[in-house]
This record gives C-alpha cells, structure tokens and sequence, in this order.
C-alpha cells in the first residue's frame, strides 16, 4: 500500500511537469505567431501607405494646377477626409483604424500610418520617400508649475490665456547645439546664441537622426563648424561637463568632437579613437607633450552613442552610454583654454588626423557643474525643460525663467 501511494504522487509530478512543459511550449508559439503576425500588419500598413500615396499622385496628374487640399491638422482618410484618394480611401489599417493625410500649405503632403512598434510609417512628398520614425510628443505643461519635460521648442501650455513663446537654457549651459535643420541643411545654432560658421560640405540630415528634426553630418573630408574664442570654455580649476550623441561611420582613424587650435602645436580637444577604440579628452602644448584623460571603449561604427567628459573637483570621470569607463591615463587639469575659436568635426591645422566622419547630435558644453558622477541613464529626447511657474504665459525671459536645459 505504502508503494502504491508513492507510486500515485510521482506520477501526478510528472504530470505537472508535462503541463508546465505544454504551457511555456503554448507560450513560446504565440509570442512566436504574434511577432509574425506583427510583422504581417506593418507589412500590409506600408503597402497601404504606398497605394494612398500613389492615388493622391494619380490625382495631382490629373489637376496639375490644383494645390494639395491643406489640413494642417491631419484627417483620417476615409472618414473626414479629402476625396482625393478615390477607391484607395477604403483601406484601413489592419486594427480598424485610420491612416492619416496631412498638408500644411498645400505644396507637399504626408500620408502616416503607426507601426507596432508605435513607430510613425510617413510617405513625405516633399522628400519622395518613406521614413519611419518616433513620434514626437509634446507634453503639455501645468499652470503654476515647475520644469515639465517636452521635446519641442514651444510646446503647447494648458494656461487658458495663451502659449508660451521661446526658449532659453539654465546659467551652466555655455554651449547646447540641437543641429536641428532640414535635409542637407547648412544652417546650424546654438541655443545659448553664440554664431555657428560652416565650413566644407557640412550639413543637416534626416537620415541617421536621434533626436528632433535631423542631426550633422561631417563626411570626413574637411568638413568643421567653428565659433568664435569664449570665456566660457575657460574652465581653470572649476567643474565641466562635456557631453554628446555621436554616431561614427569609420573605425580606422581618430573623431574630433571638439577642441580648439591656437597654432597646430597648442590643441585641447576630446577625442573618438577608432583604430585603437578609446576616448580622451587632452592638451597639447609646443614641446608635443599630451596632457590627457583616457579610457578604452567599445564602439561600433553606424551606431549612436552617448558620450561625456565631466570633471568634478580632483576626480575625472569619461562616460559611454551613462557607464563610466577605466581611466588608462588620469592628468588633471587636461583642458587649456587656448586663444582659438571653438571647432566641431575637426581642428583645420590636422584636417587629416582629425576630420570627423558621422554625424554628431546635442552636443553640449556645461561651465560650472559636474553633471554625472556615477553611472546614468542618457537622455531619451532633447535637452528641453519648460518652467510653468514664472512669467505668466509669455514664456521664457531669462537662465531663472523659462526653458532650463538639463
């Protein structure tokens, strides 16, 4: 009897088993048939988005001299929509839903479909091609609040009385390129003010953005942006933080992020190195003697990463992707302020060690504060913060009121 019982609980054991087994075994073939069938929607959304396009180009054939119907705001196709589309107004995005048109003057249109991923799917006239992106999201601000995050340059307050007009950085930014602009643009800024001069092909691109509307792009080939000599790179003793997204498309040579040049032989500069993979941040004086803080990093090309230098008293620490990485070599005081202009993507007297190929994204330069010390999570969006809480509803006027730049 005493067998028989035993006999009796493995069994039911291994029928547990079995069960638990058949479980994940379901598990693992639904998550399998849901990854395809996600696949199989977005594949039948961008068809769909390639067949609205062609209707409405079929339509503007036939009234060449008619604008694009104007909807600022978008409309769903199908529904409250132009009736340009004709029979191609019927298709709908596989979950029910609509796809959307949108035509801000009536000379370029956007037809957009939201992927599973959540990603935007956009066929722009404009350009002739199909793009798929993130969202943008504007978070709409609090009356009487502090510092709500947005990742627009004016996002839209909640305030009944109006919206907020501009945007300005907090006292410790000296330096804070978006690079910003439109497909091969060459118009870049700074957010604090200061004039950026290109030299080369530099430019703007949509294609390998991170963040905002497009990111610069150096091709390798002389190609720097410069800004005239500022005390605010005059660090002396005091804290800094030097931070950017940098995306690098040659692993055979050095990247210069930034630096100044007073003569060719006194440089301070914070460096990529591709072919022995590490970054520094160091000075170079007349006798071609480095002062330097260097460590060993593992990047890849045609990847974004982000990157910091931040000195904090006597320590130093160098950054990728929020980890602080192994100082192989730790001079303090490793930034001279020299009498040059500020230069991003090359120093012009070493064009051929320098030259920078990729595209670099927020590029940041902070007097005063060491803004990470330990490890951190990089940024998800641009540096944009909006104080609510000051100055009604006009907006920023100043580094104490208005946008602060984290």
């Amino acid at each position: 009897m005493s067998y028989s019982i035993h006999n009796k609980a493995f069994t039911l054991i291994e029928l547990l088993v079995v069960i638990a087994i058949i479980g994940i075994l379901a598990g693992f073939i639904i998550v399998s048939m849901g990854g395809a069938s996600d696949a199989a929607n977005d594949s039948r959304r961008k068809a769909d988005i390639n067949q609205l396009a062609k209707a409405v180009m079929i339509w503007k054939t036939n009234n060449p001299d008619t604008l694009f119907p104007v909807d600022v705001d978008g409309c769903n196709i199908g529904d409250d929509c132009t009736d340009i589309f004709g029979s191609a107004s019927v298709l709908r995005d596989p979950n029910g839903s609509y796809y959307t048109y949108t035509s801000v003057d009536g000379t370029d249109f956007s037809i957009t479909s939201v992927l599973s991923n959540d990603n935007d799917y956009s066929f722009d006239s404009a350009t002739g091609r199909y793009i798929e992106s993130t969202p943008i999201t504007t978070i709409n601000g609090t009356c009487g609040t502090d510092n709500d995050t947005v990742t627009l340059s004016t996002p839209t307050n909640t305030c009944s009385t109006g919206i907020p007009t501009s945007v300005t950085t907090d006292s410790n930014t000296v330096l804070l390129m978006h690079m910003d602009g439109t497909d091969n643009g060459t118009v870049f800024s700074d957010q604090t003010g200061k004039t950026v001069t290109r030299y080369g092909d530099t430019k703007t691109v949509i294609g390998t953005k991170k963040f905002g509307s497009a990111a610069a792009y150096f091709d390798g080939n002389g190609d720097y942006l410069s800004l005239a000599d500022s005390d605010d790179w005059n660090f002396g003793s005091g804290d800094f933080t030097i931070d950017a997204w940098v995306y690098l498309s040659d692993a055979s040579k050095p990247h210069l992020i930034l630096g100044q040049d007073e003569d060719g032989t006194h440089q301070s500069f914070f460096v990529v190195q591709g072919s022995t993979k590490y970054l520094r941040l160091a000075s170079l004086n007349n006798t071609y003697t480095i002062d330097a803080v260097t460590s060993t990093i593992n990047w890849q090309t045609n990847t974004w990463y982000h990157i910091a230098y931040v000195r904090n008293g006597s320590n130093q620490y160098l950054f990728l992707n929020g980890v602080p990485q192994i100082l192989t070599t730790n001079t303090l005081g490793v930034w001279t302020d020299f009498n040059s202009p500020l230069y991003v993507g090359s120093l012009p007297s070493n064009p051929a060690i320098y030259d920078l190929k990729g595209s670099i994204e927020e590029l940041r330069i902070s007097k005063g504060i060491a803004r990470w010390t330990s490890n951190f999570t990089p940024p998800n969006a641009q540096y944009y913060w909006w104080n609510w809480g000051c100055n009604g509803v006009n907006g920023g006027i100043d580094s104490t009121c208005g946008a602060n730049n984290y």
